[in-house]
C-alpha cells in the first residue's frame, strides 16, 4: 500500500504559478496534484499514456483535441493518450488531481513551448 497526502503536495507547490506535485508513482499508475493559476494558460504535450484530470477547486476551460469543455469543481475530464489539450480561460485558480495510466514512462509528460 502507498499513501500519499494531496493537501501536503498541494502545500508543497508555489502559490501563483504553474505547479505539479508527484504523490505516486507506481509502474503503469502515475497520480500528481497539480495547480494552475487564474489568468494563465497551461499547455500540454500529447501523452503516452490515457489521463483523467478530477477538479477539486476552481473554474476555467480546458480544451482535448477539438472540443472544449468548461470545468469546475467536481468535474472529471478524460483525455486520450496522444490527445493535445490544455487548461485556458482559468477564472479562479483550478486545483487538480491528475491520474497517468497505461504507460510505464511517467516522463512523456511536458509542457508545450
Amino acid at each position: 500500500m502507498t499513501h500519499a497526502s494531496a493537501l501536503d503536495a498541494l502545500d508543497e507547490l508555489e502559490d501563483g504559478s504553474i505547479g505539479h506535485a508527484e504523490l505516486l508513482d507506481e509502474e503503469s499508475l502515475t497520480v500528481e496534484v497539480a495547480r494552475h493559476p487564474a489568468g494563465q494558460a497551461d499547455p500540454k504535450n500529447p501523452h503516452t499514456e490515457d489521463e483523467l484530470y478530477y477538479v477539486i477547486s476552481g473554474s476555467g476551460k480546458i480544451r482535448v483535441g477539438d472540443s472544449v469543455h468548461s470545468v469546475e469543481r467536481g468535474d472529471t475530464v478524460f483525455v486520450e493518450q496522444g490527445l493535445e489539450h490544455d487548461f485556458f480561460d482559468i477564472e479562479e485558480e483550478l486545483v487538480t488531481l491528475i491520474v497517468f495510466a497505461g504507460s510505464s514512462d511517467p516522463a512523456s509528460y511536458s509542457i508545450r513551448e
